[in-house]
C-alpha cells in the first residue's frame, strides 16, 4: 500500500490513561509504503552500517522465529507489490532499489545475516520479535532503526511486563489486559494500534545510548516558530502471531510532522493541547515532553483562538 503520510491523530483530550486501543488488521495493509520509502531506506542502510549494535540485536537461537517472519514478509511483498519485488531462487529482488537479498539459510542451515535484519532492509517499519522461551513470551530480536528514545539491547530476553516496567503507570493500568491479549492472540487475527508523543526534533533516530544527534533545543513559551520546531511523532504498530513457531511480531512505522500541520485544524490543535496539558508528571517525563509542554500547549492554543 503506497500512501502519502497517513493522517493519524491518536491523542485524546482529557484525563490521561494508557490504552491498548487495538483494531483488527487487514493483512493486505500489514506494511505501509510511503513516498518517503527511498529516503528512509537510505537512512536505515546508513544506520545499520554506522550503529549496528544499537539498531539490531537478538538473543541466540531466535533465527528460526525470525526466519518464519521473513518468509511471510517475502510472500507479502511479492504478492502486494509485484511491481517492486520478486523472488528468484533464494533471493528477493527489490527492483525499485536494484537490490538483492538472500532470504534463506545456506546448505548448512546458517544464515548470512539474522533474518530479522533482512526484514528491516526491505521495509520502512522497525521490527520487534517476541519468542516463546520456558513457556512465556520474551523479547527475542529487534531491528529498530528509528527508536523513540529507548534502548533495544536492554530489552532482550525480557517478558512484556519487564519491558514495560520503565513506562510509568503502564503495568499498573494494562498488564492484565496485555497478558490476556497475548494469551488469546491467534495467527488468524492480527491487530494494529497507534501511539504518540511530541519531540523537539524530526530526526527519526532517537536512541538513548549517546549516538543520536544533539538536540536542537526547545522553543520558548510564546515563540511564534514553535509550530515548526516541535513535532508530533506517531507510531503505527501492527501485532501478528505466526503459526509455526508461535512467535509474535510488532511492526512499528513512525510518522513525524511539525505541529504547524495543525495550523488550520483548530479542533485537532485543541485536542492535542489538552492531551499534553493533562499528562501526569511521571508520564510527561517518560515521554520526554516536560521541557516542551508549555511552549507546545501555548502555540496549539494560539491556533484555536
Amino acid at each position: 500500500m503506497m500512501t502519502d503520510q497517513p493522517d493519524y491523530q491518536p491523542y485524546l483530550a482529557g484525563a490521561f490513561r494508557w490504552r491498548l486501543a487495538l483494531r483488527p488488521l487487514d493483512l493486505q495493509h500489514w506494511i505501509e509504503f510511503g513516498h518517503d520509502y527511498d529516503h528512509e531506506m537510505d537512512a536505515k542502510t546508513l544506520l545499520f552500517a554506522q550503529h549496528p549494535a544499537t539498531v539490531n540485536a537478538n538473543i541466540p537461537g531466535s533465527e528460526d522465529e525470525a526466519g518464519e517472519v521473513l518468509e511471510n514478509l517475502v510472500d507479502f511483498l511479492i504478492s502486494t507489490r509485484p511491481d517492486w519485488f520478486s523472488r528468484e531462487g533464494n533471493e528477493i529482488v527489490n527492483h525499485h532499489r536494484h537490490e538483492r537479498l538472500t532470504v534463506s539459510p545456506d546448505s548448512t542451515g546458517q544464515w548470512r545475516e539474522h533474518p530479522l535484519i533482512i526484514c528491516g532492509r526491505l521495509i520502512q517499519e522497525d521490527l520487534a520479535l517476541l519468542v516463546e522461551r520456558d513457556g512465556q513470551l520474551v523479547f527475542g530480536a529487534g531491528s529498530v532503526a528509528f527508536p523513540n528514545r529507548w534502548d533495544l539491547t536492554s530489552k532482550l530476553g525480557l517478558t512484556m511486563s519487564e519491558v514495560h516496567a520503565p513506562v510509568d503507570r503502564l503495568n499498573e493500568q494494562l498488564q492484565d489486559p496485555i497478558d490476556s491479549f497475548f494469551g488469546r492472540l491467534k495467527p488468524e487475527k492480527s491487530f494494529w494500534r497507534t501511539g504518540w508523543g511530541v519531540l523537539e526534533t524530526d530526526d527519526l533516530y532517537q536512541p538513548v545510548d549517546g549516538t543520536a544527534a544533539t538536540s536542537p533545543g526547545y522553543p520558548s513559551v510564546g515563540d511564534p516558530t514553535a509550530g515548526d520546531r516541535l513535532f508530533l511523532r506517531v507510531e503505527r504498530e501492527t501485532i501478528r502471531r505466526f503459526p509455526r513457531t508461535n512467535c509474535v511480531l510488532f511492526t512499528i512505522r513512525t510518522y513525524v510532522r511539525p505541529l504547524s500541520h495543525l495550523v488550520d485544524r483548530p479542533n485537532d490543535a485543541h485536542r492535542l493541547a489538552d492531551a499534553l496539558a493533562n499528562l501526569p508528571d511521571d508520564v510527561r517525563d517518560y515521554k520526554r515532553t516536560t521541557e516542551l509542554t508549555e511552549a507546545a500547549v501555548h502555540w496549539l492554543q494560539s491556533v484555536t483562538s
